[in-house]
């Protein structure tokens, strides 16, 4: 009877022990999947953390699919060869429409301008490293 219950109880460790390895490895294959935008809505949060009215405006006007959708699109326009301080000054001409058109103030087209440079910093971290910054790309990998 001893025999049996250390043989079962052996069992039921080993199916426990499949069982929790299969669970971590689809968790895993899902974290790959959204490795980049969990990474970017990490960073992207980070640096919008400061300033409650910036926060808030992200929340209302972007959120997490919109903002991912935005950073991608800078990066493809920078794949293309556009200038970022072009696509910048074309977000602030865009936004002084606004102004002109009384549909925002100046302080919201600046927090507005703001998130929008946060998503376009945080995307070439993310999603087009190749586009960054000689200061976004850590030292020592400048120094190889």
């Amino acid at each position: 009877m001893k025999k049996h219950l250390k043989i079962l109880s052996s069992v039921a460790l080993l199916i426990f022990s499949i069982n929790a390895c299969s669970t971590a490895k689809s968790e895993n294959e899902n974290v790959k999947n959204n490795s980049h935008d969990d990474e970017f809505e990490y960073e992207l949060n980070y640096m919008l953390e400061d300033d409650s009215a910036t926060k808030v405006a992200y929340q209302q006007l972007f959120g997490r699919e919109k903002s991912i959708s935005e950073a991608k699109e800078y990066c493809n326009k920078l794949d293309k060869g556009a200038s970022k301080l072009n696509l910048i000054n074309n977000k602030y001409d865009e936004l002084t429409n606004k102004i002109d058109e009384d549909k925002i103030t100046e302080r919201e087209r600046d927090t507005i301008l703001k998130i929008y440079f946060t998503i376009y910093r945080t995307s070439q971290n993310i999603y087009c490293p190749q586009h960054r910054d000689k200061e976004q790309i850590p030292l020592n990998e400048r120094l190889k």
